[in-house]
């Protein structure tokens, strides 16, 4: 399908072009006189008014370093054309966006506060051995001891998927 594709866009877009009467001169005198005549024709109709390009909404960036992302579809017909487009915004590119900065104020405790809103973070904290500070200002064992008082407030520990088993292969059949 690809080639058929490349070949008829080619051909449309394509122009017709001649190379005619190339004169050489006389070799033996080491003089040489060259004519070379390229023309080219161009010629392009189209009939009725064209139909505007739907054109789908995006969220520009400019190159900046944000948290946003935009997504957008756009379709046309020959009548009308829709558009639409939408915003999504990323926590964890927040949240990495606050720390990061916290951690250069200095707030280093403040800075693995905001990081602990997400529940991998927190375990992966409290199962190194480091758990996240409580709401309270605790560190350390104080925290440990924090979480066990009020199992309310620790989150939901991950699930891990596991990848699928492989299908047993031809020759362990026989």
């Amino acid at each position: 399908m690809k080639p058929y594709l490349l070949t008829v866009v080619l051909l449309l877009t394509s122009s017709i072009s001649w190379a005619n009467e190339a004169n050489v001169g006389d070799f033996g005198s080491n003089q040489q006189a060259e004519t070379i005549d390229n023309s080219s024709e161009t010629k392009v109709t189209q009939d009725g008014i064209p139909v505007n390009t739907a054109v789908s909404p995006s969220t520009p960036s400019y190159s900046q370093d944000v948290c946003v992302f935009g997504k957008g579809t756009g379709v046309q017909t020959q009548v009308i054309g829709l558009a639409f487009g939408r915003s999504f915004t990323d926590e964890t590119c927040q949240r990495l966006k606050l720390s990061k900065q916290l951690q250069t104020l200095g707030l280093k405790v403040g800075a693995v506060s905001i990081l602990c809103q997400d529940n991998r973070v927190f375990w992966a904290l409290h199962d190194s051995g480091t758990p996240c500070p409580t709401s309270r200002g605790l560190i350390g064992n104080e925290a440990y001891k924090y979480y066990e008082a009020n199992p309310d407030i620790v989150p939901m520990r991950p699930t891990i998927k596991s990848k699928k088993p492989k299908p047993p292969r031809f020759d362990e059949f026989h």
